[in-house]
């Protein structure tokens, strides 16, 4: 992990340090490792809300899965999310990042849905 963190910003568990793909939604599972490795995926880096989430080309399409009170937004219908594209990333690696078990996603992931919350629920 590039600084210190040992506990979940969503759930305060502690966090477990894995290798990653760039993809901040999925990019702490076995399977987009693997693509990773087969240079399967593209990742782009969006912004919403205020801030940039890095995704791969197939969480890209699936973002509007995600229900609004999720996101610190009101319930109702699956809207459609503002992902503005800001570039490609080029020339993509692994990293390192802290995993919550209890909340399933990497760091990079728990920050951006923790600052997501809080934009949109102000």
């Amino acid at each position: 992990m590039t600084d210190i963190v040992c506990n979940c910003p969503i759930c305060s568990s502690a966090l477990t340090p894995i290798q990653v793909a760039p993809c901040f939604d999925c990019g702490h599972a076995q399977r987009e490792l693997e693509d990773w490795a087969h240079g399967k995926h593209e990742y782009r880096v969006y912004r919403i809300w205020g801030q940039d989430i890095v995704l791969c080309d197939f969480c890209d399409a699936d973002f509007g899965s995600y229900f609004p009170d999720y996101w610190g937004l009101p319930e109702g219908p699956l809207p459609d999310y503002p992902l503005d594209l800001v570039s490609i990333v080029e020339n993509p690696q692994l990293s390192q990042d802290g995993y919550c078990n209890q909340c399933q996603h990497r760091l990079a992931f728990l920050r951006f849905r923790q600052q997501a919350i809080d934009h949109n629920s102000a």
